[in-house]
């Protein structure tokens, strides 16, 4: 048995092939269960391109962009159709959530998904929250639903993620080609032999690419959230996992886990430029956790404004630490290399804030910072 705390708060992700496979009615059914036992179950779905292909008869999925989310917008309806009736039947309501990258990428947005979540739960209504499809463009896009589900995880400050795949668990070697494979059933810190592993186990077609997954658990278990990979065709097996039964992959949470601010920094912020520092920064950002100042500062690339996420680098390319920034761009290149009372006649300011606030900066270790 697997001892995962107290589940009061549960994000449960179904993939395409999974909700192709998985009878939806149990699977609810399922849900209900655990939300009568006090659990608020909150539903990461795919399914709306497929769905949506169905629907127009057609048989292959277009690789124009614009297409796919026209077919993705009409199957999102049908999809959502599927929810709300098997909801129903237990004279339940689930309300839909589309969301993309962007949206949680931006710090008040996140924080409106945070209250509206609250809300749903406190009416006692079931989320299901898929990626929208719909206007999300590559570089707008969390890329598949494993990382959504645990960016939502960080968002509604769940206790656990369970991902429903086509998969059972993560292995040592791809199970169907290699007979000697072996399941790894606890994972306590996923390292770049992990890594590794992943990208040898399955493929990204068809198995829900591990690689995504190990991604996925970086973002819950820094968050403090344990994720358990588990097979999809059986809808049981998500109170079993609840219960600590032994099933699939678990990850478990980092106790060492960081700040709300500094953990949407380092897995949900969008990075809008980088910040080239100097070496006495980069010794005083590593070794004694400090604020980045102008003084250290010797290139800005991009554009950004003050408040937007950024890259620290050293002149090597190497990144030292990621953050969110004082000035915008324009001021930034201005104020380069200066001493703070420099900057402050140039500015007309009283007083200089630094470039990056300690309190606003997660190294690239993914240790915060002191």
């Amino acid at each position: 048995m697997r001892d995962l705390g107290p589940i009061r708060r549960l994000v449960v992700k179904l993939g395409s092939s999974t909700l192709a496979s998985v009878d939806l009615d149990a699977l609810v059914d399922e849900v209900q269960r655990l939300r009568q036992g006090g659990v608020q179950v909150a539903i990461v779905t795919s399914g709306a391109v497929a769905s949506g292909l169905a629907r127009l008869h057609l048989a292959e999925r277009p690789t124009d962009l614009a297409r796919v989310q026209a077919i993705a917008a009409v199957g999102q309806v049908d999809l959502m159709a599927r929810y709300r009736n098997a909801f129903a039947r237990h004279g339940a309501h689930c309300a839909q959530i589309l969301i993309t990258h962007e949206a949680l990428a931006e710090r008040d947005h996140f924080i409106n998904a945070r209250h509206t979540l609250n809300e749903l739960f406190d009416l006692g209504v079931v989320p299901v929250v898929n990626e929208n499809d719909t206007v999300a463009t590559e570089e707008l896009r969390f890329g598949d639903n494993d990382r959504l589900a645990a960016a939502i995880a960080t968002v509604m400050d769940a206790d656990l993620v369970v991902l429903l795949s086509d998969i059972d668990a993560l292995y040592t070697a791809d199970p169907r080609v290699d007979p000697t494979a072996e399941a790894i059933h606890d994972v306590a810190v996923i390292d770049d032999d992990l890594r590794a592993v992943a990208g040898h186990a399955g493929s990204s077609v068809g198995t829900g690419g591990m690689i995504s997954k190990i991604q996925s658990a970086e973002i819950a278990v820094e968050a403090g959230i344990p994720l358990v990979i588990a097979r999809g065709d059986d809808p049981s097996l998500i109170s079993r996992v609840v219960a600590g039964e032994r099933i699939g992959t678990c990850f478990a949470a980092n106790e060492n886990r960081k700040d709300r601010r500094r953990h949407w920094i380092a897995f949900l912020s969008r990075i809008k430029g980088t910040v080239v520092v100097d070496g006495g920064a980069v010794e005083a950002l590593r070794a004694r956790g400090s604020s980045l100042l102008p003084a250290g500062v010797v290139a800005v690339r991009g554009a950004f404004d003050a408040g937007d996420s950024v890259l620290i680098e050293d002149p090597l390319g190497t990144e030292i630490a990621r953050g969110v920034v004082g000035y915008d761009h324009a001021t930034l290149a201005r104020i380069r290399g200066m001493k703070s009372d420099e900057v402050s006649r140039l500015l007309d300011l009283t007083g200089v804030a630094p470039v990056v606030h300690r309190n606003d900066m997660v190294l690239a270790t993914q240790e915060a910072l002191a």
